[in-house]
């Protein structure tokens, strides 16, 4: 009777060892391979620009003047977003259920925008091409040569290094811009704020910004964000607007 009740609790021992560790090898398996997740996107607001005013001149009959015409128009080429990211940590099994969760409100990582309604294939993740970026012109109708293209907006490879899905993207190894900050120019350094990158899973272009923590943005004001990120819209005025999908992926800090 004794080796049975030691056999049973050799057996209840061992089953609880294998299901620790497969549960310690499920938890290593996500925190250190997983790819950024799908973000649930809530709607503040949007704006655009107003019609400017026009200025005049009277000048005397008989003369003939000479001016510079200087006008700011909207790029209805490109739209931007801008905001702030709050995120829950969670330990969870591939059902999705829960057995603790962490409400974060300070943390690293980056904000991924596509166009693509499928997930990017993110172990293939990379810097995007100068190939890659003529590419997504021609499909979205811009002009590769324009300065206002993507090819020649995300001309600069200057950035801080950064991983996705476990990816290292080196320093100053992609196309990047910096967005503004207090409505001037934002000049880009691998350690500016709002920095953008341009990247590519070989098929779908992907534009990616890093979590900034509630620094000052765009605005001339006290209004703070965690990221700001402008993405190509199609060239053609008259057709649909793009349907972006938002990724993140965030570290505790």
């Amino acid at each position: 009777m004794r080796n049975n009740n030691n056999m049973q609790k050799k057996v209840i021992s061992v089953s609880i060892q294998l299901i620790m560790v497969v549960l310690a090898l499920s938890i290593l398996l996500n925190s250190v391979f997983a790819d950024p997740t799908g973000a649930t996107v809530t709607f503040i607001s949007n704006s655009t620009k107003n019609a400017s005013s026009a200025e005049s001149r009277t000048d005397e009959k008989g003369t003939i003047t000479t001016v510079v015409l200087d006008a700011m128009q909207q790029d209805y080429k490109w739209k931007a977003y801008v905001g702030n990211v709050t995120s829950t940590f969670t330990l969870d099994d591939e059902a999705d259920y829960t057995i603790y969760q962490w409400n974060i409100d300070h943390f690293s990582g980056e904000v991924f925008a596509t166009r693509a309604s499928s997930t990017p294939a993110w172990s293939s993740i990379n810097c995007s091409t100068i190939a890659q970026k003529q590419n997504e012109d021609y499909a979205l109708n811009h002009s590769s040569s324009s300065m206002d293209s993507i090819n020649q907006t995300f001309v600069t490879q200057t950035h801080k290094s950064f991983v996705v899905a476990d990816r290292t993207m080196s320093e100053s190894s992609c196309y990047a811009i910096a967005t503004w900050i207090n409505d001037s120019s934002n000049t880009l350094t691998t350690t500016a704020s709002f920095q953008e990158v341009i990247l590519s899973d070989g098929t779908n272009i992907v534009y990616a910004t890093f979590v900034e923590n509630d620094k000052f943005g765009y605005m001339n004001d006290s209004t703070t964000y965690d990221f700001q990120m402008i993405v190509a819209e199609n060239a053609t005025i008259t057709a649909p607007d793009i349907t972006y999908y938002f990724y993140v992926e965030l570290e505790s800090g």
